[in-house]
Parts: C-alpha cells; structure tokens; sequence
C-alpha cells in the first residue's frame, strides 16, 4: 500500500508543482495495484501458514501432493491399502513418543541401551551442539560425523589428515540450521534438539569396504522383510529383499545388484532378524536398520517414514503387498 500511496504523491505532485491530469495519474496507479494484486495472495498465504489449527490440512494437502508427484496415483490416506499410504498415515497420525525419541541419534541409542542392546552401539565419540565445537585433533583417523537430528547429514571421514576441516565445519553447522518437520512434516521431527554427534566407523569385509546395510521391515514386533544393501555409495551399490529369517531371496520383490559377484547373506545374517524385532517392538512398524561387519551386528538406525512415504517401487503389487503385511492382510 505504501508503493501506491508513493506513485500518487509524486503523480499529484506532492512538492509544489501543477497537478497532473487523470491519465497520468491513472499509469502508476494501475501498476500499483497490479502489485498489490500480485502480493496479497503471498502475504494471506503467510498469515494462514501460521495458523496451527491448520497445520494438518495442510501437512496432508502437501505430503498428498508429494505422493502423486512421486508414486503416479493419488493415495487414500483415510483407507490406506499400500505401504506408502500407511507410511503417510503414520506421519500424519501416529503420535506414540517413542517416535521423536527413536528418531533423534542420540536418545536413540539410550532406547537400544535400555532394550538390550549396548554391545549393538558403535562406540560414541561425541556429541556438540555448535560445529566450532567440534574437538577435531581428538578425534580417531576414521570416524563418522553425524546430525542427529535429521537425514542424510553424513560425513565418513577415512583419513582426518586428509579432511577440509573448515569445509566440514560448514557443512556441519548447515545441518544444524536444518528442520526437517518445516520441510516435511513429518511429525517425529518436530522439536527435535539439533546436534552433532560423532561415532567409529566400521567397514565392511568387500572389495568397497562398506558394510552390509541390513534393513528389516518390522510389523507389531515382527520382521517381515528384510532388503540388504551392498556397496553404497558406490558404482556397484544394490540391493534385494529377502525373507528375514531363513534369508531366502525374493526376486518378484524388485531390486539386484549392479555389480558383477553374485551375493549370499553370511550364516551371522541369521540373527539379526530376532534383533531387529526386539528393537521394533513397540512400534505398529518400523524399520530396523542394522550392519553387519567381521561378523559381529551394529545397529544403525530406527526408520518410521521410509523415503517419507515415497517409495518408488518396481510395481504397485510390491506396494500392495508389503500394505498388506502393516494392516494384517497376511
């Protein structure tokens, strides 16, 4: 309003000089109010976003958006049949507090700890809330720096002496800034405490030295699936599902390997689906991440909304059927 205030005062000639006439008057006043036109609908939608009695509508009208863009049909979210529309009804309903608390690294690991877990934990370096306070001469020569209060905030460091320490400190303090429940609603990160952690890293027994990526789908207390992952980040990255306790491969389930070797799970492989369901069972689902290295299992994370309810599987069946296991259908 101030702008087409302005462009009226100086068309009416404010300082003394000899009004105009409606034309020219007409000009700047057009323009302003085009401008107005332009900017009212993005200041009301500001207004109404800080509304929380519409923070659910509008989590749901976003995340359904995101859902067709990703998966190529429109998810019911009232009746959820596939697993992706299970996994969005989890963001949008399931308030159990074991959630948040699962979901942040740090009080994760008090929640393995107190299940029986202390030996899964890979042994803690540290834990800060600023990146300038990161101890980086006390720290191993391998190490994993971590936000633990969001995804895809990793760092593996190989070899500190190689490390850009200033260039890690920004990356670390961009994680700090990060809020992953603004960016995506998903209620297990709300309000969670950003820090930085620090813990020991493994490397796995193939020729990338990457660990096997254990992956259990846990239902009611029950690992019903299991996908490995091998060589991530790599060129031969890939992964297959399996049954999780005899580690029979299914193949109708989507995925493989890019590399050339055939892969079979390790006889230890066994025991990690019974782990798996101990750690999940206070969980409708979740998934149990684990790693196997020389033998011995590591745990590595609790996932409740995988790929935020975005999955891109091979088929709608694949969706359909692991929708089944959530709800019980088989």
């Amino acid at each position: 309003m101030s702008a087409f205030l302005h462009s009226i005062g100086q068309s009416t000639g404010f300082q003394g000089e000899t009004p105009l006439g409606p034309a020219k008057i007409a000009a700047p006043a057009r323009a302003a109010v085009e401008g107005l036109r332009h900017t009212l609908p993005a200041a009301l939608r500001r207004a109404v976003d800080a509304i929380p009695l519409l923070d659910r509508p509008r989590a749901t009208r976003r995340l359904v958006r995101r859902m067709e863009a990703a998966l190529g049909y429109t998810p019911n979210l009232r009746r959820p049949r596939t697993f992706n529309e299970h996994v969005a009804w989890k963001i949008l309903n399931d308030r159990n507090p074991l959630i948040p608390l699962t979901t942040h690294k740090v009080t994760a690991r008090d929640y393995v700890a107190a299940k029986g877990g202390t030996d899964l934990l890979l042994p803690l370096h540290g834990i800060w809330d600023r990146a300038e306070d990161i101890p980086w001469d006390d720290l191993p020569e391998q190490f994993a720096l971590k936000g633990a209060h969001g995804w895809q905030m990793n760092l593996l460091v190989r070899d500190k002496s190689a490390l850009d320490r200033a260039a890690a400190t920004r990356e670390a303090a961009a994680w700090l800034a990060e809020d992953h429940y603004r960016r995506t609603g998903e209620w297990g990160y709300c309000n969670l405490r950003p820090r930085l952690m620090a813990e020991s890293l493994i490397t796995g027994d193939r020729p990338s030295g990457v660990p096997e990526d254990f992956k259990f789908y846990v239902f009611r207390g029950r690992a019903r699936l299991l996908s490995i992952h091998l060589d991530r980040g790599t060129e031969q990255y890939g992964y297959r599902f399996y049954t999780p306790d005899d580690l029979r491969p299914l193949p109708f389930m989507g995925g493989g390997w890019r590399g050339p070797v055939p892969y079979t799970p390790p006889p230890e492989a066994r025991q990690l689906a019974a782990i798996a369901s101990r750690l999940g069972e206070d969980f409708e689902f979740v998934r149990v991440d684990l790693y196997l290295a020389g033998g011995k299992p590591w745990f590595g994370e609790l996932t409740h909304y995988p790929a935020s309810a975005c999955i891109r599987f091979p088929s709608l069946v694949q969706d359909r059927l692991m929708g089944d296991m959530w709800s019980g259908r088989i």
